[in-house]
């Protein structure tokens, strides 16, 4: 995994020596809240992923209509019922277009492709392929400061293998637990301010 992120990273490196205009960085803060994913147990009862607040962090440079960088984001949150604990992260490499809607105002469509991060208490740690759509609005404040607001859909690759959870607290739920699908998705929403330096 590490020797992918590396060459990920020239990658980006590669693409953005070209631009001049990269002497600048957009660095957004986000507050958010995620909701998506669930977990079956061996009695097929199924147990959601409790929405819940998020952190995240934007870095960002400007190219000619948009801007490119990184994004990440981390969730901690506990399957519905059970309260066993989940935290996904994501890291992913963006691209983004945006479009002048008014004075002071932009509004953005954007990608990222990268990788997400699950450990919890009911599944093996795993690291999987992820990807992301999102788009938003954001409004200049001062001459360096800006509102972000943004929703964006996370989609990400999981091992749905279940594994051994005897410990369970419900006298309802088996002993095994995993997540139902082999691929989960999520939405989130986010507002944060952008500093452009």
């Amino acid at each position: 995994m590490v020797p992918l992120i590396l060459q990920s990273f020239r990658f980006l490196f590669v693409l953005i020596l070209p631009y001049p205009v990269f002497a600048s960085v957009i660095l957004t803060p986000f507050f958010g809240a995620s909701v998506g994913g669930s977990a079956e147990d061996e009695n097929n009862n199924k147990y959601d992923i409790s929405a819940s607040t998020h952190l995240a962090l934007a870095i960002e440079f400007p190219v000619k209509n948009g801007r490119m960088g990184l994004f990440y984001s981390q969730q901690n949150s506990s399957l519905d019922t059970l309260n066993l604990e989940t935290t996904i992260q994501y890291l992913q490499f963006q691209s983004s277009a945006e479009y002048l809607i008014a004075n002071k105002t932009i509004t953005y469509i954007g990608a990222g492709i990268g990788a997400s991060h699950i450990s919890a208490q009911w599944t093996r740690s795993q690291t999987g392929f992820a990807a992301s759509i999102y788009g938003g609005v954001e409004y200049q404040l001062t001459q360096r400061l800006f509102i972000n607001g943004q929703a964006r859909w996370q989609g990400t690759v999981v091992d749905n293998e279940t594994v051994s959870v005897c410990n369970l607290p419900t006298t309802e739920a088996g002993c095994l637990i995993g997540f139902n699908t082999q691929w989960m998705n999520q939405f989130q929403t986010n507002i944060g301010i952008s500093a452009k330096f």
